[in-house]
């Protein structure tokens, strides 16, 4: 019996060694190709290989067409593509991957087409409500949710998998929904690209409520504000990108806003702006005194863009670095109606509002990381469409905002060149508000 025992346990050992020298003499594999949001560039691929790679044979071996700028990060079997900033990308790019792991043994060539480019969804106004509808690459605007009665809020995840909405009623009830969306950014044949595919509307969280509000960082997780009907049924729910839920007992003045890593978030109190974890850590939350509101994240740095309301009615923007006291770059008696800046924060966009002639007149400002004025856009004949975002798309050097005009009761979406500041486009359908989806 021991000596049949031995041969068994001989023998699977001998299998296993033989196995482990057959997985060694195949060549690597490439295992997957995620888009990485949190990055310095105009796009960057993550991609995971079955074994550790040279990264100078990867870097060496691999193409891009067009051939832009770019840059091969990493070690072991985690490698990163960066495409350098400040380039326009303007079409779908072709991707072949090669290059040898640590044993010289070489990956078969792997060819892809990756689109970095994000997606233009709107919240437009169609007969019997309002629908999201999104851009595709010819112009055509495709349906995306069901028809709904008013949606308050558009929210799309960081990660490019989903977007939150919020839809009110005819009694001002407000109910949270979940759009899953399916990204199809990066696939083996060119003409499998497409715009994302859209799953079933549910519910976000149970009920209706007064109040309600979102907020979701790159990861895809989502903070969901909401208060009911009777004093104290206000409730913080944080909601993982894997389904996993956590109430918050955080207690704010305002909308909370995620950090864009993850990790913490941005709580409005009424004495000021709080960084907080979410995870208890029982330590004093950073504070920022003052009447301040959050403009934009620039995400690559931890840095934000604030906007501060003085006692004498001026307002200023702020440039908020970590470890540093925020830096001032602009004060002005004119109204800041939005903000958003580059993934390094070093350059900064404001939306200015004056009343000039009885008239309200809106302005576009460019500004540098010390505040100096790069470039200056009247928006006349538009105007920039109140509680609406101005969000700037590193991938195409562009800016995207909902603009309207006197006595207009929808919007419209325009994008602007984000160095010169010269109109690209206002496209002429009537919408409530215009945002990016990220590529996913």
């Amino acid at each position: 019996m021991k000596q049949k025992m031995w041969v068994l346990l001989t023998s699977f050992a001998a299998l296993v060694l033989v196995q482990q020298q057959l997985l060694l003499s195949r060549p690597p594999r490439l295992l997957s190709r995620t888009p990485q949001p949190l990055q310095s560039g105009s796009a960057a691929l993550d991609l995971r290989f079955s074994r550790p790679m040279q990264l100078g044979s990867v870097a060496a071996d691999s193409q891009l067409q067009p051939d832009l700028v770019h840059r091969w990060q990493g070690e072991n079997n985690l490698l990163r593509l960066l495409i350098d900033a400040n380039q326009r990308i303007k079409a779908s790019i072709q991707l072949t991957v090669a290059g040898q792991d640590h044993r010289a043994q070489a990956l078969p060539p792997q060819h892809w087409w990756w689109d970095p480019r994000p997606w233009l969804l709107v919240n437009r106004q169609v007969d019997g409500g309002d629908q999201l509808q999104v851009q595709s690459r010819d112009g055509r605007w495709i349906p995306l949710s069901p028809t709904l009665n008013q949606i308050q809020r558009v929210v799309p995840l960081g990660n490019g998998k989903g977007a939150a909405l919020i839809e009110r009623d005819k009694d001002w009830k407000q109910r949270l929904f979940l759009l899953p969306l399916l990204p199809r950014n990066i696939t083996a044949h060119r003409d499998q690209l497409a715009a994302p595919k859209a799953g079933k509307l549910m519910p976000l969280v149970p009920g209706q409520y007064l109040f309600a509000d979102l907020s979701s960082n790159l990861n895809g997780d989502l903070l969901a504000q909401t208060g009911g009907f009777t004093p104290g049924s206000g409730r913080t729910e944080l909601i993982k990108a894997d389904g996993q839920r956590r109430t918050l007992e955080i207690k704010a003045s305002g909308p909370i806003q995620l950090l864009p890593a993850g990790g913490g978030a941005v709580v409005p109190t009424f004495n000021g702006l709080t960084l907080r974890p979410l995870i208890e850590n029982y330590k004093t939350p950073q504070l920022l005194p003052g009447a301040r509101d959050l403009g934009d994240f620039c995400q690559a740095t931890g840095r934000a863009v604030l906007i501060r309301h003085w006692p004498d009615y001026r307002r200023s923007i702020e440039l908020v670095i970590p470890g540093l006291s925020p830096k001032q770059l602009w004060l002005g008696e004119e109204s800041v109606l939005a903000l958003s800046c580059d993934n390094r924060g070093e350059r900064v966009w404001a939306v200015l509002g004056r009343r000039q002639d009885r008239r309200m007149q809106h302005e576009l400002v460019l500004l540098d990381g010390d505040g100096l004025v790069l470039g200056r856009r009247q928006l006349a004949p538009w105007t920039f469409k109140p509680r609406s975002m101005l969000q700037f798309d590193p991938v195409g050097e562009q800016l995207l905002m909902t603009v309207t005009k006197p006595g207009w009761d929808a919007g419209r979406a325009a994008l602007m060149d984000a160095t010169t500041l010269e109109w690209l486009k206002v496209l002429p359908i009537r919408i409530k508000e215009a945002l990016w989806l990220s590529a996913g």
